[in-house]
């Protein structure tokens, strides 16, 4: 093992007073220690012991001056520690007892990989190194593994779940260095504003994919540069456990795994889906709801997913959600829950909005035999309520029903082509003779075929308007009688004010 010059002057600092440091730019991790003799040639990538000046900066790897020597004239350059108080022997015996703790400690995370032991047994050996503790923090902020961190303390009660851990996420999605840090390869330091902590962070990544993160937390003594060193050597031998432990996916009779094949296997036996759901505490007769969240703001990557997704299962009971093409699927057994979609609705509202998600929710339906319906509910209900009221964080699909219908009439001919073509007879006549029968009869049909109510809204005597209710019964050749004939008409002043809507600037 080799070791930085950062970690060789904080380790012999717990032993001797240094009184100088100095580390250029790009100085390598460095071999075990030689005593320097004068006039010899200096290797590169060493560290050199000596009692006396240097003829020059050794700029490839690290001089320890011992005893009252300081470094000379252009040391501006070179790495060095300065070493004072101490002679040249106890130094280099010194320091080859931290390579030798050092080693040993890799050798026994060697032992652990070989024989398929724990990553948590990996964090146990490095900790009395670090002296810090030690955690595989997952992609939604929960703990893995740790070593180190009671559980009784304030630092560990960020990492339980709960509304707090979500306040927390929030914010650190939010944050430019956090957001740096989950692509970032190698160790990276964090800072404390937001955790309360300060860390060094390093990245667990499988097919491109940051899958958890190793972390140093700083608690019992500052962290250091060469803690970023030890956690590279940490992550290089725990890598492959890491990847073991975190490779399985789902079960696949798990509820998740069944919702998805409801969604995304339209050949699927549903008599063989719904069986499995029943297996699993949710019966045929239960009511169920589907929700979707539409990540806006945060990243829409799978990390934020997987974050939202056990949020979910963990404060809603009888909930499972699941990433599904690209959004956030939720399904909820209400009868299981023992809740309605209000008192549901009251607790996820601020969750939605401070999560910066839009949410899509679908009907109350009992059974197993509508969950993708549902599903299709709660996505219609996002992209059309998204576009009919863009200002709205929630949108529910019974309030963007008759807009869906409205559309889906005019999606293969506009509204004028398949509108009551009397309708646009009366729109004609007012152009041509200055008339207003058209905003005539919309005004009576939605008043009930009252005339004294229409004729109140218009503005007009009652004689005046029951003319022109003449004049367009002639017209149309109806008597607006037919309950089927009205539904149509009015349903064809809809149709041509969205057309207008579409068509206007």
């Amino acid at each position: 093992m080799k070791l930085t010059t950062e970690i060789a002057q904080e380790w012999l600092g717990q032993r001797f007073a240094i009184g100088g440091y100095k580390v250029t730019e790009g100085c390598p991790p460095l071999g075990r220690p030689l005593l320097y003799e004068e006039g010899m040639e200096l290797s590169p990538g060493r560290f050199y012991l000596a009692e006396r000046g240097l003829p020059e900066a050794y700029r490839d790897g690290c001089v320890i001056f011992c005893g009252g020597v300081e470094p000379g004239a252009g040391w501006e350059e070179g790495t060095y520690i300065w070493i004072p108080g101490a002679r040249q022997v106890q130094v280099f015996n010194q320091l080859q007892k931290i390579f030798d703790r050092l080693e040993a400690w890799e050798q026994e995370l060697e032992d652990i990989r070989i024989r398929q032991g724990s990553v948590k047994e990996m964090l146990e050996k490095s900790f009395p190194v670090f002296r810090n503790p030690l955690l595989v923090v997952s992609m939604d902020f929960s703990l893995v593994f740790q070593a180190g961190l009671e559980e009784g303390t304030e630092e560990y009660q960020l990492f339980r779940p709960g509304p707090d851990r979500m306040e927390y996420i929030n914010a650190l999605q939010q944050d430019e260095a956090y957001q740096k840090m989950q692509e970032a390869e190698g160790a990276v330091w964090y800072p404390g504003h937001i955790t309360g902590f300060c860390s060094w962070n390093m990245n667990i990544r499988r097919s491109g994919r940051t899958i958890c993160r190793l972390v140093v937390m700083e608690k019992e003594k500052p962290l250091t540069q060469g803690d970023s060193y030890l956690l590279e050597r940490l992550v290089f031998w725990a890598g492959d456990l890491l990847h073991q432990t975190r490779a399985g996916g789902p079960d696949s009779d798990s509820l998740r795994a069944i919702f998805h094949r409801v969604l995304s296997d339209r050949t699927a036996d549903y008599m063989e889906m719904s069986q499995q759901l029943s297996a699993l505490g949710w019966g045929r007769q239960d009511e169920y709801l589907c929700l979707v969240f539409q990540v806006t703001y945060l990243d829409q990557k799978n990390l934020t997913a997987d974050t939202i997704c056990n949020y979910m299962e963990e404060w809603y009971p009888y909930t499972c959600s699941f990433l599904f093409q690209g959004d956030i699927v939720n399904f909820f057994n209400l009868t299981k829950a023992e809740t309605d979609v209000e008192t549901l609705g009251n607790r996820l509202k601020y969750f939605i909005r401070e999560s910066f998600l839009k949410a899509g929710y679908s009907r109350v339906m009992p059974g197993h035999g509508n969950l993708r319906r549902q599903y299709v509910q709660a996505c219609l209900a996002l992209d059309v309520g998204s576009r009919v009221k863009s200002y709205l964080w929630i949108h529910h699909f019974d309030a963007v029903a008759f807009p869906y219908l409205l559309e889906q009439c005019t999606k293969r001919l506009p509204g004028y082509m398949v509108c009551h073509p009397g309708i646009l007879k009366l729109q004609e006549t007012d152009r041509r003779q200055h008339t207003e029968y058209y905003e005539t009869l919309r005004v009576y049909l939605e008043e009930n075929l009252s005339a004294t109510q229409a004729a109140r809204r218009l503005f007009i005597h009652r004689s005046t308007f029951l003319y022109r209710l003449e004049r367009m019964k002639e017209l149309l050749e109806t008597d607006f009688q037919d309950p089927e004939e009205r539904l149509y008409l009015s349903f064809s002043y809809r149709l041509v004010e969205k057309e207008r809507e579409k068509n206007s600037p």
